[in-house]
């Protein structure tokens, strides 16, 4: 296979989207999506544009959920990458419903098959790449939709139909495992 050497400002390789919610100071849900994001064990790591909503926030030691959207939530996703939490709360608009999280002070999204409650114990940013910020979150409790795990509470890989970001920078967009 011959290769080219290319030079793209970015290089998204196909990483599930997320939905990051997380209140305010004011007590206001808010939802953000991100496809910048991994977990180890307890370890949850998003990384952010450093002058955003969700970052300043989450910077300032918010607790948080990671949800995992699936395609039926796709003009949800595309709403609230369209709009900055600083022009208010996205859920209602993008019609999705803040819920209760038992075990973190953030709301996690009712339409979402996994949410993964989070408390944050680091921020990174470094002078090597300004304008970047890394959240480092403790994992306190997973949340699966019953439909998604088998009958000994194991996850059924083959329901999972996540919303897959890819792209260069400039040409980018969405992909799916599996087709409707």
């Amino acid at each position: 296979m011959e290769k080219i050497e290319v030079n793209f400002e970015k290089m998204y390789y196909g990483f599930p989207v997320i939905l990051t919610s997380f209140y305010d100071e004011n007590g206001v849900a808010h939802v953000t999506p991100s496809s910048s994001s991994y977990s180890l064990k307890d370890l949850m790591v998003l990384g952010y544009n450093s002058k955003g909503f969700a970052a300043q926030h989450l910077k300032a030691g918010a607790d948080f959920v990671v949800n995992l959207p699936d395609r039926s939530l796709q003009e949800a996703i595309n709403y609230c990458g369209s709009r900055s939490g600083a022009e208010g709360s996205k859920f209602a608009a993008a019609g999705l419903t803040p819920a209760a999280s038992e075990h973190v002070h953030a709301p996690a999204i009712k339409e979402c098959p996994i949410s993964i409650a989070c408390r944050v114990v680091e921020v990174v940013e470094s002078e090597e790449f300004p304008g970047l910020t890394h959240i480092f979150g403790r994992i306190v409790s997973r949340s699966v939709a019953k439909e998604y795990l088998s009958t000994e509470g194991r996850l059924l890989i083959d329901k999972l139909n996540p919303v897959i970001y890819a792209g260069d920078g400039v040409k980018k967009g969405f992909r799916f495992l599996q087709e409707n």
